[in-house]
């Protein structure tokens, strides 16, 4: 029975321990942790705007952490989630700004596909170098965030640059490419409902269809895959694009619905952060809007908590780590 709820018990454990290493951490500067917690946890999921902004916070983690999990399911380690969120939010800028006349929900579409495209390329890169040339996929997804980074702010300061902007960013893309409010007079947009759409998609996929049997055949044992007949050059290379497209989708996203133009350093670390919850999830594809959900929420209360507790938002990211921490711990005492 509990090895049958420990994809739930483990990554429950890492993060009420967390809680609590940060409640210490609270108490030493001379704070209240649960007044802390109370404000951070209340504001962030029981308030209309806050839960709007929890929301807002969730939708790139979700989508960008589904992106994480796939690829670990296939064996590999996509620590370039961040570069291409960029490369996706790109994408979805290009055609946002460049296709007209179209309908909104078309236009939407080709926006959000042009996202995943340039995210899934931006992926490909490090699993072809993996699958045809043996590389290490860490080390060039790693790499990878770094010239996607910097090639966006070069694009923003100059071809991409809006004329006479006070910073650097893009011009507007397209009214018709814009993801609908879903909260009104709030900034939760649509891109939630479209990372809830991925959780049913990446479930089905890896659960159900023979391309998922493949992808964990081969994240479990290579040699077996070869063996039993299944391309592991070939699943390599469609988990990295599948990983880059669904990072690209969060960047798409953020720009369609919360930013409506490409900024430089938009992101405040997304992809680093959906590891920590593909990691928490241990796997599970419904762990993930979990855990997604507990990051969001984290990232919206933090603001408000130090305004009304007193409480550093440096403990947010303080608890996100140990949250990691005690998910690598749990594992080991399973094993």
């Amino acid at each position: 029975m509990l090895d049958k709820f420990s994809h739930l018990i483990y990554p429950v454990f890492a993060i009420v321990m967390s809680l609590i290493v940060g409640g210490i951490l609270i108490v030493l500067i001379g704070k209240n942790p649960l007044e802390a917690y109370k404000i951070l946890f209340q504001e962030s999921l029981f308030n209309y705007y806050g839960f709007a902004n929890t929301l807002t916070k969730t939708s790139p983690l979700l989508l960008a952490s589904l992106g994480i999990l796939i690829a670990l399911k296939g064996g590999q380690f996509n620590i370039g989630g961040e570069g291409q969120i960029y490369l996706g939010a790109l994408g979805s800028t290009l055609g946002g700004l460049w296709v007209n006349n179209l309908p909104s929900f078309l236009h939407i579409i080709v926006a959000l596909t042009a996202g995943f495209l340039f995210g899934a390329l931006w992926g490909i890169i490090p699993g072809y170098l993996k699958a045809y040339r043996g590389v290490n996929e860490v080390i060039i997804t790693l790499l990878l965030n770094y010239i996607a980074i910097n090639l966006i702010s070069y694009l923003v300061h100059h071809p991409l640059a809006e004329p006479n902007a006070p910073s650097a960013y893009s011009p507007l893309i397209a009214e018709s490419a814009k993801l609908p409010i879903i909260l009104p007079k709030t900034l939760a947009h649509a891109g939630i409902l479209i990372g809830i759409l991925f959780i049913i998609i990446v479930g089905i996929l890896l659960k159900k269809t023979i391309v998922g049997y493949q992808i964990e055949v081969v994240g479990l044992n290579e040699q077996a895959a070869r063996y039993g007949g299944i391309s592991v050059s070939q699943t390599i290379l469609l988990v990295m694009a599948l990983s880059g497209g669904l990072c690209g989708l969060a960047g798409a996203t953020e720009v369609m619905g919360l930013k409506y133009r490409l900024f430089e350093n938009f992101s405040p670390g997304y992809g680093f952060n959906a590891i920590a919850i593909a990691f928490l999830s241990r796997g599970n594809v419904l762990g993930v809007c979990v855990t997604s959900l507990f990051f969001g929420a984290l990232l919206s209360g933090a603001n408000i908590m130090q305004r009304s507790a007193e409480v550093p938002v440096t403990i947010v990211g303080v608890i996100q780590g140990l949250t990691l921490l005690f998910v690598a711990i749990s594992t080991q005492v399973k094993k």
